[in-house]
């Protein structure tokens, strides 16, 4: 049954899983192990303990990312051994937010609008007083009589 559902998939692809089987036949690491681990996964690099010299991945992520998005076309990405890589929603929720983003710096007059508003209403609320103080006690009366005695505009 099995290997006529593999016969349908693109080259690649049927090639891969007649090298390494599904992932619900054989288990796949999901961290770096030896290379003589019977669960070495192709997609991770191994090291050799004798040498503990590093080696390549089986499949670059290229490559990874070719067989991954073939096997999404199929539904079958989940009998791919675990993947390194992150593809759509999953790889944009894991992605960190910029900073700039988050808390935006805004230009010079965004950044000091708040102060200049407050600024603005308060002097405006001392208007009278900074003019008194300017032109003299002839306006400060002036001012005095207009609060005793309010315009009716009726």
């Amino acid at each position: 049954m099995y290997l006529s559902v593999f016969d349908t998939l693109p080259r690649p692809l049927s090639n891969f899983f007649k090298r390494y089987p599904p992932r619900q036949i054989q288990k796949y690491s999901s961290k770096i192990v030896p290379v003589d681990d019977p669960t070495q996964n192709p997609f991770l690099p191994t090291f050799n303990p004798a040498t503990n010299a590093y080696r390549d991945p089986v499949y670059s992520l290229r490559r990874q990312s070719d067989l991954y998005k073939m096997a999404l076309k199929f539904d079958i990405q989940d009998m791919l051994p675990p993947i390194q890589k992150r593809f759509g929603e999953e790889k944009k929720r894991l992605k960190p937010i910029m900073r700039g983003v988050k808390y935006p710096k805004g230009t010079v007059a965004m950044r000091t609008r708040q102060d200049r508003i407050e600024k603005r209403e308060k002097a405006i609320a001392n208007m009278d007083e900074i003019i008194a103080k300017v032109k003299g006690n002839r306006y400060r009366r002036r001012i005095a009589n207009k609060r005793k005695f309010p315009k009716n505009l009726f």
